[in-house]
């Protein structure tokens, strides 16, 4: 066995042998770059186009900035009119705050009232 060993330490290596080795692993290293190339090109690629594809969503769509059109005819400008609930809001928060200080206001007095009345 050890002297098996000893003459691959004495011989040289065959030139034909060394060049397919050689030839191997230049063909494997090749194969990697262009692997890696190509997969830096795919993600690059997909990047740019969701990137494109975010801003034609934002800025492309239609109506997305431009202002909201002013109906010109009357008949839509009533339903809108009809439409706006923020004034009757208003009124009734302003009505059930009346009521409710108008029920404090007597309840008040009546404590007032039957504190002088013992």
């Amino acid at each position: 066995m050890k002297n098996r060993f000893e003459t691959l330490r004495v011989r040289e290596v065959p030139a034909a042998l060394d060049r397919r080795i050689m030839t191997a692993a230049a063909l494997k290293a090749r194969a990697v770059r262009v692997h890696r190339l190509v997969i830096h090109c795919f993600v690059s690629a997909g990047a740019a186009a969701a990137a494109l594809l975010v801003a034609g969503t934002l800025f492309l769509m239609p109506g997305a900035n431009r202002e909201p059109a002013v109906p010109t005819r009357p008949a839509t400008q009533k339903l809108l009119a009809m439409a706006e609930w923020s004034s009757l809001e208003q009124e009734s928060y302003n009505l059930s705050f009346e009521l409710y200080s108008g029920r404090q206001s007597m309840a008040d007095l009546g404590k007032v009232k039957i504190q002088e009345g013992y």
